[in-house]
């Protein structure tokens, strides 16, 4: 089979939609959003290509070794929020639960639990859940 340069399909690749953005990355974008960086970023980048000439390889190898430093930093920084979160919660204490919430807390135990999942996996899926729900507007849209 001749090789033509393009990306060669898979299964996975036919399953992804190039369209789809979770919230997460949305509102991060728009906190961060700079384009006139990514624009210094991507000229800077070239330069730096081009001036490498036939060792470009090795500004790749430190790009993806920069990938790989910053999604592990991303990621330790969002498991540190929500730990300090949960720490917090622990801490100043939620009061009394109301019988609305100790609903509430039973309705979401019994849907976690039904899915299969994990003690860990439930207990990760309700603090994830809360953390939605304390940077959501609601009253000002419905949360979905």
């Amino acid at each position: 089979m001749k090789h033509t340069g393009k990306p060669r399909l898979t299964y996975a690749s036919l399953e992804e939609d190039p369209s789809y953005e979770h919230p997460v990355d949305r509102r991060v974008r728009r906190r961060v959003n700079r384009p006139d960086l990514d624009r210094v970023m991507a000229k800077t980048t070239t330069s730096i290509v081009r001036a490498l000439g036939k060792k470009k390889a090795l500004w790749f190898k430190y790009e993806r070794a920069w990938d790989d430093l910053r999604a592990r930093r991303e990621s330790a920084y969002f498991d540190v929020g929500v730990e300090h979160g949960v720490a917090g919660c622990a801490v100043h204490g939620l009061g009394r639960a109301g019988k609305k919430v100790r609903a509430i807390a039973s309705w979401l135990v019994r849907e976690l639990y039904g899915t299969g999942a994990d003690r860990d996996d439930a207990i990760k899926a309700a603090v994830v859940a809360v953390w939605a729900l304390g940077s959501a507007d609601i009253g000002k849209r419905p949360v979905r």
